[in-house]
């Protein structure tokens, strides 16, 4: 007797196998997914052109057990991916859409005469596979599905702090910070871990705390120690990983080696890659093993100019590191030795765009612009033209694929911008700054939703860092933000600034008491680090939170510092538009936006963009003549 078996489904340029749980394209490639991705997939093949309920997919997927929306923008996210951005649409503040049709059609069953069985071997497998679950940019395996709960909520991740340095001559220093930084990105390469980025692992270089702190702070199942000695030509790497929990060792390793060639080098990093993932019973498939020891380079000096350009750069969200003339001295060394070096164009691409968007900053911003049009055409050019170059050299290298991707959003041309930030976020899922740069772009075009699905996954991986802070912030997320800042001041309990944005987004969402005592606080702060107290950028966000919580007398106070020190700087716009609307003189207040309407936004976050997103959740904001201007700043980026 025939059974009735699972559809087969083909939409685009797919044909999906509900039988076998399997996706392919027209070609016959398989589409690898894990078992929440293609369930996901069935759900909406199953729902063509239907609106469907975020709630309602959770529970779908989710029956039996309470997971955060997290996991669901994950697997959304991890889905299109695998397919493509434009198979499944956002709707905000509703859910998601299946945009393709979807042609349904019926399968023979399997135990047919002719047809031959599946082995004991080929369903365990299957069950395994099926057994896949995508967790922040991630794949985690557990052995049946009773473990799915744990395994959801605690996926590996592993915090690297940076490596000491133990090498005697001061000139060979740099090798230790660059070396976390390959290790790191070695690491990243695979799937199954989530690494914490550099940039939230950078505030550990001087100051450590107990491992047990620092994992609980950074979410970490694991902590890795390093240190790194080069003397007489030869190099000597130790590394362990820590189980904080127990406070034992779960992996330890030295691995000396005679630096003639890069490949020791390499060798090193990807051996390290591998007991790493091995002492943490991650799995790893052998395209991933080839990417641990791909070569970059066959010249020693141009691997070494290449480290130390790294050396300088500080990532930070749109704050692109890249600028310095030490990253650009060494860097051009670097490509002048190896002419054929990929990862050095794909670095100085980004650093040609770290100072393109310097130059704009200046030229939407000072008084008298010191930048040319022509000048700034120029660098836009010279950009391409190394992220061309890496690309043809590397077709993988994400960082290349997110230059282009800005060049063509600076150009007009949004449509081939997304297409390329797509295949960044594809070629470096684990890479924080990338992403983090490409939520920049979200924001800045109005897609909060889209930018809030990646930020999800960027908190994993760079969970104390005051720009994803500011971004969850922007993207209508103040609590997330709060919670990050929070993060950031347990670090730093003095710093002023994080207390004072604390303060403040407490002030937009009513928390009187709380915001009061936060406000007070960052004053104090403020007042103890110098002698002048906030600067003219913080003095108008605190005396606006003030007003939030009808404190009009300290609002008051700070606007007339605010406006003292104003009268002899040179101060955005949007500053003094905050200072009035906490004075309360809203016709003034719109006098001021009709004149930062009248610019052109910049092409990159900004306090405009506040304005244009109304961050403040400000009732003023969306008043017919606010929002005309609001529209008028922003043309197509205007909120969806």
């Amino acid at each position: 007797m025939s059974t009735s078996a699972p559809p087969i489904y083909e939409f685009g340029e797919y044909r999906l196998n509900a039988t076998n749980r399997m996706l392919t394209n027209n070609a016959g490639k398989r589409i690898e997914l894990t078992g929440k991705v293609f369930d996901a997939l069935v759900y909406f093949l199953e729902h063509p052109g239907t609106v469907v309920d975020r709630q309602i997919l959770l529970g779908a997927l989710w029956p039996d057990t309470v997971v955060e929306e997290n996991n669901l923008n994950q697997t959304v996210a991890a889905l299109r991916r695998a397919i493509g951005h434009d198979y499944i649409q956002t709707v905000p503040r509703r859910g998601y859409q299946f945009a393709a049709e979807v042609q349904r059609k019926s399968e023979v069953s399997n135990s047919g005469p002719g047809r031959v069985g599946r082995s004991p071997v080929r369903k365990s497998l299957l069950t395994l596979v099926a057994g896949m679950l995508f967790v922040g940019g991630g794949y985690y395996l557990w052995s049946t599905s009773d473990q799915a709960p744990d395994a959801l909520s605690k996926p590996a991740k592993i915090a690297v702090l940076p490596c000491d340095n133990l090498s005697p001559h001061a000139d060979d220093a740099y090798l230790a910070l660059s070396l976390h930084q390959e290790i790191l990105e070695q690491l990243g390469k695979l799937n199954g871990l989530l690494v914490v980025s550099r940039s939230s692992m950078m505030q550990y270089a001087d100051d450590r705390p107990p491992i047990p702190e620092i994992a609980t702070l950074l979410d970490a199942t694991a902590i890795m120690e390093c240190s790194v000695r080069y003397s007489a030509g030869r190099i000597v790497v130790n590394a362990q990983v820590i189980d904080p929990e127990t406070d034992s060792q779960l992996w330890t390793g030295s691995y000396p080696g005679d630096l003639a060639e890069v490949s020791t080098v390499i060798n090193i990093q990807s051996e390290i890659a591998r007991q790493v993932a091995q002492s943490l019973g991650i799995d790893y498939l052998p395209a991933e093993q080839q990417k641990l020891q791909r070569t970059p380079t066959e010249s020693l000096d141009a691997y070494a100019e290449y480290l130390k350009a790294k050396q300088s750069i500080s990532w930070g969200g749109y704050s692109l590191g890249y600028s310095t003339d030490d990253f650009h001295l060494h860097i051009n060394r670097a490509i002048k030795i190896d002419p054929t070096f990929a990862l050095a164009y794909s670095d100085r691409a980004l650093g040609r765009l770290s100072r393109l968007l310097d130059a704009l900053r200046s030229h939407n911003v000072a008084a008298r612009p010191d930048v040319s049009d022509g000048t700034l055409l120029q660098m836009r050019a010279l950009a391409r033209s190394d992220a061309t170059k890496a690309l043809d050299l590397d077709p993988t290298l994400g960082r290349a694929h997110v230059v282009l991707g800005a060049v063509e959003h600076l150009s007009g041309d949004t449509e081939s911008a997304y297409a390329r930030f797509r295949q960044a976020i594809e070629s470096s899922p684990n890479d924080a700054e990338i992403l983090s740069f490409v939520v920049g772009f979200y924001l800045r075009d109005g897609q909060q939703n889209e930018a809030l699905e990646l930020l999800a996954h960027i908190k994993q991986l760079n969970p104390v860092d005051r720009d994803v802070g500011f971004y969850f912030y922007l993207a209508g997320d103040r609590g997330t933000a709060v919670q990050l800042l929070r993060r950031l001041i347990k670090l730093d309990p003095t710093d002023a600034f994080l207390h004072g944005l604390v303060g403040y987004c407490q002030a937009i969402d009513g928390m009187v008491v709380e915001a009061e005592a936060t406000l007070r606080l960052a004053e104090e702060l403020y007042s103890s680090e110098s002698r002048t107290g906030p600067s003219t950028g913080m003095l108008p966000t605190l005396a606006y939170a003030y007003s939030r919580i009808g404190l009009a007398e300290d609002a008051q106070r700070l606007a007339k510092e605010f406006m003292e020190i104003a009268s002899t700087v040179s101060v955005n716009p949007m500053r003094w538009a905050e200072v009035q609307l906490a004075l309360g003189d809203t016709e003034m207040a719109y006098n001021t936006l009709v004149g930062v309407a009248n610019r052109p936004l910049p092409p990159f976050v900004s306090l405009e963009l506040e304005f244009v997103l109304n961050s403040y959740n400000d009732p003023m904001f969306e008043q017919d003549r606010i929002v005309t201007l609001r529209r008028q700043l922003s043309g197509e980026t205007f909120p969806r």
